[in-house]
């Protein structure tokens, strides 16, 4: 009889576990920041702009809210300026920001957002957004890439990620 109570108690234990594991009431992680927040990034791939050489990739919450945190949509009327100015410059690493995929099930890869071009002595970017990024139809890469003069600080921010 005793027997027959304990394996009624661990049978019991074993279904409250998993009846626990699959409703969420086990203990979880605490996130920092939530996707929204993140814009949906996932991580960051930094690139030698010489040889296309993986420096590092970053998924620490701290670092991708800070990036997404720089704010790059302004001066749009400047483009061809600044693209001129950027001919003769020297690419130093190129940021490709990856994102999660907008469906809960199904496709789990991450998606390729877009690039950020950071040059050797220029306080000027290039962002490119990834063409596989606009699901609805296909744009040429001249439509979506822009130049955009950031402050010494956000390029100190963007060589750090690369630096660290």
């Amino acid at each position: 009889m005793k027997i027959f109570v304990q394996k009624r108690i661990l049978l019991a234990g074993i279904l409250v576990g998993s009846l626990c594991l699959s409703t969420g009431c086990a203990a979880k992680q605490e996130e920092k920041y939530t996707r929204e927040e993140l814009g949906n990034l996932a991580e960051i791939r930094i690139y030698t702009a010489e040889d296309g050489e993986l420096v590092k990739t970053i998924t620490d919450e701290e670092q991708l809210y800070q990036y997404h945190q720089v704010s790059l949509y302004e001066e749009t009327y400047r483009q061809q300026e600044l693209s001129q100015e950027m001919e003769d410059a020297k690419e130093q690493y190129h940021l490709v920001s990856y994102k999660y995929p907008a469906a809960r099930f199904g496709k789990k890869d991450l998606e390729k957002l877009m690039t950020i071009t950071v040059y050797e002595d220029k306080n000027i970017i290039k962002m490119t957004v990834a063409d596989e990024s606009i699901k609805a139809f296909s744009l040429p890469e001249e439509f979506l890439t822009f130049y955009y003069e950031v402050t010494e600080e956000d390029m100190a921010f963007y060589r750090s990620l690369a630096e660290d």
